[in-house]
């Protein structure tokens, strides 16, 4: 009797630890976290991709010259603004073009009027000069970042554009003639605020008495191109 008991006690201890560890086994392959932490972990990765852009946030207005006689000796001038935004972080770029030469054509006489003529070609004077018996239309630029500027239209603080980092004379200095061909007039190295960038164009006519050749009697336009573009 108490063999049997002894085997059977035997037995139940075998069993029981053979089936503990098969048990834990397959527990252990079920539930690793459980066993092996208490807490897990894991990441999320959000990408978001933002594309460069640029705008104008208002658009130009025409600028409309006061009436002037054809026998001259009277001047002339006009300014609009306009604003550019952008996100590119290489900043962009802004030209301007005329879609004749001369730039101001008559609407029904077919006459013009002549542009400016800067005494070096394509660096813009400091100051607007008219010869005698001499008609010119012109135009220069400023902006409201002045780094943003071109550097021909920047000057010396004195008497000389094409030099220096000085937008002296705003609007009143470095005067240049309108081309078929684009003129860089904004070169920014960076983005802009959401509020955008300002620059102002502003256009003069000036003519001395009795202009040669003479300026018939009309209504005179000039159409301009302006184009923004990214770095």
């Amino acid at each position: 009797m108490n063999l049997f008991y002894k085997a059977s006690f035997a037995y139940i201890l075998i069993t029981s630890f053979i089936l503990g560890i098969v048990l834990s086994f397959v527990f252990s392959f079920l539930e690793p976290q459980v066993l092996h932490s208490a807490t897990v972990e894991d990441q999320i990765t959000v990408n978001l991709n933002v594309l460069p852009e640029i705008s104008f946030q208002t658009t130009a207005i025409d600028v409309i010259l006061a009436t002037m006689s054809a026998a001259g000796g009277v001047a002339s001038d006009g300014a609009v603004q306009v604003v550019v935004s952008t996100n590119n972080t290489a900043g962009y770029s802004m030209s301007i073009k005329a879609s004749s030469t001369p730039a101001l054509q008559g609407v029904t006489q077919s006459g013009s009027i002549p542009d400016y003529a800067p005494s070096l070609p394509n660096v813009p004077d400091y100051s607007f000069t008219t010869p005698t018996n001499v008609a010119r239309f012109g135009y220069t630029v400023s902006a409201s970042t002045t780094s943003d500027l071109d550097s021909s239209f920047l000057d010396n603080g004195a008497n000389t554009c094409n030099v220096g980092s000085n937008d002296t004379g705003g609007t009143q200095t470095c005067w240049l003639n309108l081309s078929t061909t684009n003129k860089t007039i904004i070169n920014r190295p960076s983005a802009t605020l959401s509020s955008g960038a300002t620059t102002t164009i502003a256009f003069k006519l000036d003519m001395t008495p009795n202009p040669v050749p003479n300026i018939s009697a009309d209504i005179y336009t000039a159409t301009t191109t302006l184009t923004a573009a990214m770095n």
